[in-house]
């Protein structure tokens, strides 16, 4: 992550984007997904058949209830990548532009004058399905792990696996694992298969940046080779909080607003349990007693004013600010966060914590995992993997280690982190053994946008915590909003292939 990157920036990439209209009008027709519409009772012939969402049968004739069902596959792989010496043409990279910047351009042309590069600036979602559905897609584009299942549902993504095996820059075997996000054999099965990217640089998302002094001046210790539980967490949130009247003059916890689904779906897979129906098909959150009870942790812990939330806002207008204030006890972040935790107002307190824990299962995984794609409509996908093979092995990705500002997404350059600080060194010491859990990447679901149930969370727990609603009522319209939102994606991918 760059280090010119503001909290808002980043912010941008993580905004909704839903399965809409346009995304419809960017899908092609494929053989590989099949939709039944309705639901009837029928005789029909059953050919043995293997489809990863299909119910296979194994009679000659049945009598059977036909349910919709919608098939994701990913792209053939292409047979052969030609030889980079034949790269040439124009490519169109949909990037922030302070980290794909005019300088790496600039070098990346000095040195292959037979491809210019076009740069368009930030990562819209929907600006990039209209760039799509006019047909005049980017080459390449930054995205987050939560988007690769949808892309892949959409048939938007360019198999790079021979590229990836004949690279000198983009090994297999020198990927860290948080590179999985972006391997998969379907868009209902991640981390293993044909890869589709990469990461530019990933964190352990779940770890916990403290603020000593708060902890001290609370009668409370900090140890940072012991991951916290969750109750911990809550009880030191509430120990180190302070308020004069309705003033914040110290607050105990805070989070990304915007990743609330993806902190319940880890603490879920702690126990093999998931937010989702088995084919992402319907949230279960209302229904599941350990969904519903880690729900009623974050509204309880807003409820008492500990975390930042609707009615507790954030007094700096970004809880990482408030961390470099010296008024936040603790900050849920990734060690990218590192780069900028400490500040004249807080330095010699900064520690870096393991990931806290529901159940005592330790996980740490990265839940962002911020990469690169090449999209499946390119007309130029020599050119475009020599620029991705640049950005994201070469010089560019040199640079962003040194700086810091997140994990190299190779394991040759992870000599490359700063350690010159003794901060430095202790975030250092926590991440080399978060690294070593070696945690699975989670599956997002490929009918919604990444923002989807973060906005309807949102939403309702403004209006519970304001006693508008009750609690289960809260959770009953999240779970309606967004089942409806899948429904509605189910339908869209369903219409776009039968066209």
């Amino acid at each position: 992550m760059s280090s010119k990157m503001s909290r808002r920036a980043m912010l941008k990439l993580t905004g909704a984007v839903s399965t809409g209209a346009l995304l419809a009008a960017c899908s092609t027709p494929t053989p590989q997904i099949q939709i039944v519409k309705e639901t009837v009772e029928v005789e029909v012939p059953v050919k043995e058949t293997v489809k990863e969402t299909v119910v296979v049968t194994q009679k000659e004739t049945v009598k059977e209830t036909v349910k919709e069902t919608v098939v994701v596959e990913a792209t053939p792989v292409p047979v052969e990548a030609p030889p980079p010496a034949a790269a040439e043409g124009n490519v169109v990279v949909m990037h922030f532009l302070h980290e794909f910047t005019e300088d790496h351009a600039k070098n990346f042309t000095a040195e292959n004058p037979a491809i210019t590069i076009e740069r368009v600036d930030g990562t819209d979602l929907t600006r990039l399905f209209a760039m799509l559905a006019a047909g005049t897609p980017p080459d390449l584009v930054r995205v987050q792990a939560p988007s690769i299942p949808q892309f892949l549902a959409r048939k938007l993504l360019y198999d790079l696996t021979p590229y990836f095996q004949t690279s000198t820059l983009c090994k297999l075997d020198d990927l860290m694992p948080a590179n999985n996000y972006y391997k998969a054999h379907s868009a209902l099965s991640i981390g293993e298969g044909n890869i589709y990217g990469m990461c530019k640089d990933f964190s352990p998302d779940m770890t916990i940046f403290a603020n000593q002094k708060l902890f001290d001046d609370a009668g409370l210790t900090l140890d940072d080779t012991k991951p916290m539980s969750m109750q911990e967490v809550w009880d030191a949130a509430k120990a180190t909080t302070k308020m004069e009247g309705d003033r914040v003059v110290n607050l105990g916890f805070a989070l990304e607003g915007g990743w609330i689904d993806r902190y319940i779906m880890v603490g879920l897979s702690e126990t093999g349990q998931s937010l989702y129906a088995p084919a992402y098909e319907k949230l279960i959150l209302k229904g599941s007693e350990s969904a519903s009870a880690m729900a009623k942790q974050y509204f309880d812990m807003a409820a008492e004013k500990v975390m930042i939330s609707p009615i507790n806002p954030s007094p700096n207008g970004w809880s990482g600010t408030d961390f470099t204030a010296g008024i936040l006890a603790m900050e849920q972040y990734g060690f990218w966060y590192s780069a900028m935790a400490e500040s004249d107002n807080n330095r010699g307190f900064v520690k870096m914590l393991p990931a806290p824990n529901w159940t005592g299962v330790r996980l740490s995984p990265t839940i962002t995992a911020t990469g690169m794609v090449m999209i499946s409509q390119t007309k130029v996908p020599d050119a475009a993997w020599k620029v991705f093979e640049y950005y994201n092995g070469g010089a560019p990705a040199v640079e962003r280690a040194k700086s810091g500002w997140g994990v190299p997404a190779l394991r040759s350059q992870l000599e490359l982190i700063p350690q010159g600080t003794d901060f430095q060194k202790q975030a250092y010491r926590v991440l080399q053994a978060e690294l070593e859990l070696n945690s699975p990447p989670v599956q997002f679901n490929p009918f919604i946008g990444e923002n989807t149930f973060p906005d309807a969370w949102n939403k309702n727990i403004d209006q519970a915590l304001k006693n508008e609603i009750t609690f289960e009522e809260m959770l009953t319209n999240i779970e309606d909003e967004v089942n409806l939102a899948i429904q509605e994606g189910i339908d869209r991918l369903s219409s776009s292939l039968l066209k």
